[in-house]
């Protein structure tokens, strides 16, 4: 059966496509990396590193969901995470620069053998949906906490941003995370929607609230974060709880917003 034949493109095509890829990069660096420059901060790194990382992540994100979007013929993008960098703001407090780098190595070569051989799906359905959502979500409550803990600091400031922050989403919620530069309520609406579908399937909500506690009090054992022994008592408690862990196709989870602001 012969191939649809594609469209030719016209030059009144490309306005919406062109403004919803600009609107989609405002919105993903106005959440994102205030975020990333706070881990920079963090890391105790300099302007020339700050300025590297940006710009090589930038460039990477760019090239490669260009090419990939333009082989496969739909949105891909690679390498950008909300809540992965607010995860960085907290890891790297604790580990060194050289470590994370390393880790970031090790991690990277682990997901290109996941995907050659073939079972990064097999892997994924042994984590429940709800278990996954609350190891996002606890990750994540630090930085809302952190968003109205600065009302002690400066009350009129933090109160003013809070406001402005209503204001915005109430008019264009796609904009509001990028006219207000307070990183915990860029992550409201993931952290919202993590919660939301933790405890949405009633058969693995304990486990998925056990998850999001034990990832929220951030417990750090044999140098290793909270991220990991979160997933860990989490995976555990639903295997306790449940019996087993899913082996099928896992239910549709909720859009958390997980790889944008």
């Amino acid at each position: 059966m012969p191939s649809p034949a594609v469209p030719a493109l016209c030059l009144r095509d490309l306005p919406h496509p062109v403004m919803a890829g600009l609107v989609s990069v405002i919105v993903n660096y106005g959440g994102t990396f205030i975020l990333v420059f706070q881990a920079a901060k963090v890391a105790g790194l300099g302007p020339q590193l700050t300025a590297s990382w940006v710009g090589s992540v930038s460039i990477g994100v760019g090239l490669t969901g260009l090419l990939l979007s333009w082989r496969y013929r739909e949105p891909i993008i690679t390498a950008w995470s909300t809540p992965a960098a607010a995860f960085l703001v907290t890891a790297l407090a604790t580990t060194p620069w050289a470590e994370a780098v390393g880790a970031f190595l090790l991690s990277a070569a682990g997901f290109v053998m996941l995907g050659l051989s073939g079972r990064f799906e097999r892997v994924i359905r042994r984590v429940p949906p709800g278990v996954a959502a609350g190891l996002l979500a606890g990750i994540l409550l630090q930085f809302g906490i952190k968003a109205f803990a600065g009302l002690d600091v400066d009350p009129l400031l933090a109160g003013g941003l809070i406001l402005a922050y209503v204001v915005l989403k109430r008019v264009s919620a796609r904009y509001a995370v990028v006219g207000i530069p307070l990183a915990g309520l860029a992550l409201l609406g993931t952290l919202g929607g993590s919660l939301a579908t933790a405890v949405a399937d009633a058969r693995t909500r304990e486990a998925a609230l056990i998850t999001f506690l034990a990832a929220a009090a951030n417990i750090t054992l044999f140098g290793i974060g909270g991220a990991f022994w979160g997933l860990v008592i989490g995976l555990l408690a639903h295997l306790l709880l449940n019996g087993r862990l899913p082996a099928g196709p896992q239910p549709a989870v909720a859009d958390t917003g997980a790889g944008r602001p």
